[in-house]
Formats: C-alpha cells, structure tokens, sequence
C-alpha cells in the first residue's frame, strides 16, 4: 500500500486485508445457497476477475482499484473454499471423511503459504511490484483453470442431477441447522 500504491495512512495495509477477509466470509454464506459446483465455478470467475482486478490496481496506483480487487477476490475464495468443501463432502464416505477433509485442509494451506512465501523471497531481488504482477497473474492463471474445469463439470452434469443432488443438500442442511 504504500511503496507501490503510495498511501500513506499507516492502517491502509490492514484495512485492506480486512475488506478481503471480511469478502472471504461473505463468499462463505453466499455459497450456502447454491449448489457446491456452481458456487466453486463463480468463486473460481471471481477470483481470476479479482486478481486481475488487483493487478490492474497495481499498474494504475490505485488505492480504490486495489480494495475493489480485494473484495472481489475474497467473495471468489469464500465461494470456492465453501463450494469445494461440500463437494468433497458429498463425495465422500462419512467413513473416511475425517481423513480427506484432513487432506484437503494440508493441501489448502500449502496453496495459500507456499506462493506467499516465494514471493517474499522474490521481492529483494525482483522488487515489489514486479513480484506482485506475478502473484497475480500466477492466482489468476490458477483460479481460470479451476473455472474451466468446473464450467465443463458443470455443463456435463445433467440438469436433472444437479437439481436433485442441490435439493437435497439444501434439505439435509436446513434440518441440520435448526434446533
């Protein structure tokens, strides 16, 4: 925030991270109400638009621009964490789930860290910025795969099926919720 976008309150950085966080969680609920696919799949359009978002806050300096991407892009993560975790969950034996909810949460931190930690290491030697176009354009390479992948799992998924599998997730959380 303030070497490349030049602002100079002392909290923008934090602020920033919040409206993410903040969008992160809101993603989360907005995702409890459609089926796991297609909130995975509009979580996965979010974030590519999100970081692009970001990117282009970067080249403009733009501090609004670049809260906007921040927003953008939690809405995207909260929807495809949240998607991807009932699709797991309805993939799975009740059984085993323990062990590949394990398994999804190992992978899912080594997503999030491993990237954060080489661009800390990149940025003495290829500067900030130019550190930060490629974490950009490295999660919106990644999260346009996963659209991809979900929109043809998506259209191969007969109508039908996506009905009968959202109703009755829809059904089994509602009564799981209520006291």
């Amino acid at each position: 925030m303030h070497d490349v976008l030049h602002v100079r309150f002392g909290a923008a950085g934090g602020l920033s991270i919040t409206a993410l966080f903040v969008a992160n969680s809101a993603g989360g609920l907005w995702a409890g109400r459609q089926p796991a696919l297609r909130a995975t799949l509009s979580g996965a359009i979010l974030l590519t638009l999100g970081a692009l978002g970001l990117a282009a806050a970067l080249a403009l300096a733009s501090p609004s621009a670049f809260i906007g991407g921040s927003i953008i892009s939690g809405l995207g993560v909260g929807l495809t964490f949240n998607g991807t975790l009932r699709a797991i969950s309805a993939a799975t034996a009740a059984k085993s789930r323990s062990e590949v909810f394990s398994a999804a949460y190992v992978v899912s931190y080594a997503a999030l860290s491993l990237p954060s930690l080489a661009a800390g290491l990149a940025a003495p030697s290829w500067g900030l910025e130019t550190t930060s176009y490629l974490y950009t354009a490295f999660v919106a390479a990644l999260s346009l795969t996963a659209a991809l992948h979900a929109g043809r799992r998506l259209a191969a998924t007969p109508l039908t099926v996506r009905e009968t599998v959202w109703k009755r997730n829809r059904h089994a959380s509602h009564h799981r919720t209520r006291p």
